[in-house]
């Protein structure tokens, strides 16, 4: 098992999604810094225990990535939506 359950995971998973989109004013062109986004959204702790901020955010990334709805670079530090991303964002994130 991972860091996560798998419902827990698609929670904060959905969270970090909608966090990004707010972040980012819904912009396929903007980008964000991924620990930025997990601990304005997910976890303000993560500043106290940053290896447990990192895995978690990682993980995070890992299943957004796997579903096609954002892309990283910059070593995973940055975080911009896809497409379909997008088209999800506009449905979920309210």
């Amino acid at each position: 098992m991972g860091l996560f359950a798998k419902e827990e995971l698609r929670r904060y998973a959905e969270k970090f999604l909608c966090g990004l989109y707010r972040q980012i004013g819904g912009s396929l062109d903007h980008s964000a810094n991924c620990m930025d986004i997990y601990i304005k959204n997910i976890s303000y702790g993560a500043y106290e225990r940053p290896q447990y901020g990192y895995q978690a955010t990682q993980a995070i990334l890992r299943e957004l990535k796997d579903q096609g709805l954002v892309q990283t670079w910059n070593l995973d530090q940055e975080v911009r939506l896809t497409s379909s991303g997008l088209d999800k964002c506009r449905d979920m994130c309210k």
